[in-house]
């Protein structure tokens, strides 16, 4: 990227300093990019982000943000971003951005209708406020929503974070965003029930999480990997219906709540496991196990 294209990203600013704001003030700062000032409403959050940045001056006020900035970051909560735009007093060619990945630039029309370029950039990523948040930047995706020059910039600016950029419409960050939720957000869901099923048999669900990370990272590697559909192991990669039975069985004793989603990522594991190649027999056998299992008249738990 051209100096000069960073030039026009100029002084950068943050409204919001939660686990996005923080990771993403750090990536910039890493690069050389001046975060010059920070908001929040609860002022030591702020200062608290100002304090790993050299440059950067923490505020409850966003319009003080908004004046010493060319680039405001709105990384705010989503439902929050359009409140927090039409508050700001925008100047033109400013560049105004939200960090949302479900919703369009429609929530920053006052900054457009005053001059200022608007976007959006998504860092595809878990941040948790956790030192290492903003090392994670690296080597993901950011999905960028832009017009005109302000899209090659914030592409530049993704691959200057050694991010790689994706450019989307407003149509389908919905669909974009759902994705993310469900690969990550509901992982953990997922690992919480995996967890809970260990309490039945005595063993906390902390302790058996900590077992179960092995197997769930194990699975990561093998997505990396293999892809799909190679990285799907286990019993109906094999086609084994005694044990699916099994645990059908043992679940309506056990947490008939859980059927309808065993059933349901069981069919999708079924579609897989033909991909790789596990004959026809075995795969109805499986899937009449699947839509006839027992516990369909249980009281969910």
């Amino acid at each position: 990227m051209m100096a000069d294209s960073f030039d026009a990203i100029g002084r950068i600013g943050f409204v919001g300093s939660g686990a996005a704001a923080g990771a993403l003030a750090r990536a910039l700062d890493a690069i050389n990019l001046p975060v010059v000032a920070v908001s929040s409403r609860q002022i030591e959050r702020a200062r608290h982000l100002a304090a790993t940045l050299p440059r950067c001056r923490a505020t409850i006020d966003p319009q003080a943000v908004v004046d010493a900035s060319d680039t405001v970051f709105l990384a705010v909560p989503d439902d929050a971003i359009e409140t927090v735009c039409r508050s700001g007093h925008w100047r033109r060619e400013q560049i105004v951005l939200h960090c949302s990945g479900a919703h369009s630039l429609d929530l920053l029309a006052s900054a457009a209708d005053a001059g200022a370029l608007v976007g959006s950039m998504h860092p595809l990523q878990t941040f948790a406020g956790q030192p290492d948040d903003a090392e994670r930047i690296a080597g993901s995706v950011i999905g960028i929503e832009a017009d005109g020059p302000l899209r090659g910039r914030l592409a530049a600016l993704a691959e200057r974070l050694r991010a790689r950029p994706i450019f989307l419409t407003a149509e389908s960050k919905v669909l974009y965003h759902a994705s993310a939720v469900m690969i990550s957000n509901y992982t953990v869901a997922l690992a919480a029930l995996a967890a809970e099923l260990w309490e039945s048999f005595g063993t906390p669900r902390d302790d058996a999480l900590q077992a179960l990370l092995p197997l769930l990272e194990g699975a990561v590697a093998n997505l990396g990997t293999l892809g799909l559909p190679d990285a799907l192991t286990g019993p109906i990669a094999r086609g084994d219906s005694a044990t699916v039975s099994a645990h059908l069985t043992a679940l309506v004793h056990i947490r008939p709540g859980l059927l309808p989603l065993y059933r349901e990522l069981g069919y999708k594991s079924l579609d897989l496991a033909r991909e790789r190649g596990l004959d026809s027999k075995k795969a109805g056998t499986i899937r009449t196990l699947l839509a006839t299992s027992p516990g369909d008249d249980a009281v969910p738990d």
